[in-house]
């Protein structure tokens, strides 16, 4: 594997682990607290960045933003599939396809993410024809509590193998709202995002990076790349999976119940295109690195 280097990580640079939550709602729309009570509920469990996403509006909520706290304007756009804005400054309810309202979020500078594929019923082609397209979200908490259809990772992992670069994004798709059958609170799915500057600049431009994972529960700890190698550390896991374009794939499972707390990508691992790596702890909760590609393999641009 001496021949196969890895582009330079996005945790190389100096940063700390900033949560973030970027899907939720409000009584703006189908949500069941006012945007103020909404982020004091995120702050309170611990959250350094929150966007609020109504449906096909932007809810102000940056006067609401602390030297401690980041509240970044928002957007669930409303498609089929739907999409999110992280950063929208306005709706784009007058575009008629996906890819047109996703583009015209990018545009706007939003960190664009494609919102619960699985509910969405969508094919993988919608999403391959879509520069514009950021992200998508491999879970969406309140979609597996109510419908069971919260998960996306084989999508992702198609796109990916299809030579997409895209980002995988976990939320809660909270609505605080007890009226409804079904509602996830906040803390089921998050992103820890790698941040010199905690402010709305620094979270955007992280997001777009890559420079974040995604979980449930468990943490990555540290992630570093060194040319052919990835080693990581994180809170004890019962395994960690790694994971590359295909049938290639290696599990490494704990020797003792106190669980394991750092791996490294196999010496005898052949890449293809990408390696990413999941961790699972002993309650079977699950964290998702971003992939890590190698260098010079354009089928994935």
């Amino acid at each position: 594997m001496a021949d196969l280097l890895f582009e330079t990580s996005p945790f190389a640079r100096p940063g700390r682990w900033i949560r973030g939550g970027f899907h939720c709602h409000t009584l703006n729309s189908d949500g069941g607290l006012t945007p103020e009570e909404t982020l004091a509920r995120y702050k309170n469990a611990g959250y350094g960045c929150v966007g609020v996403t109504d449906h096909r509006k932007v809810t102000a909520i940056g006067q609401f933003s602390t030297d401690s706290f980041v509240a970044i304007d928002s957007i669930e756009a409303g498609a089929s599939p739907d999409a999110i804005g992280v950063g929208a400054k306005r709706p784009v309810d007058e575009e008629p396809s996906f890819c047109r309202k996703v583009c015209s979020l990018a545009e706007q500078g939003a960190f664009t993410i494609a919102a619960h594929p699985t509910y969405s019923a969508a094919m993988p082609e919608v999403y391959l024809g879509c520069p514009g397209l950021m992200a998508i979200e491999i879970f969406n908490a309140y979609c597996e509590e109510a419908y069971a259809n919260g998960y996306a990772i084989e999508l992702w992992d198609m796109l990916l193998g299809a030579g997409r670069r895209i980002w995988g994004v976990a939320a809660d798709d909270a609505h605080l709202n007890e009226r409804k059958r079904y509602f996830s609170d906040v803390g089921h799915g998050w992103v820890e995002i790698w941040t010199e500057e905690l402010s709305k600049t620094g979270i955007l431009d992280a997001l777009k990076n890559g420079s974040f994972y995604s979980t449930q529960g468990p943490r990555f700890t540290s992630l570093t790349v060194e040319e052919s190698s990835i080693t990581i550390e994180c809170t004890p896991v019962a395994q960690v999976r790694w994971r590359t374009r295909g049938k290639f794939g290696h599990v490494e499972y704990a020797t003792t119940s106190k669980g394991m707390t750092r791996s490294s990508l196999p010496a005898w691992f052949v890449p293809r295109g990408y390696v990413r790596v999941e961790i699972v702890d002993p309650q079977g909760l699950k964290a998702w690195s971003n992939p890590f590609f190698l260098q010079g393999d354009r089928t994935n641009v």
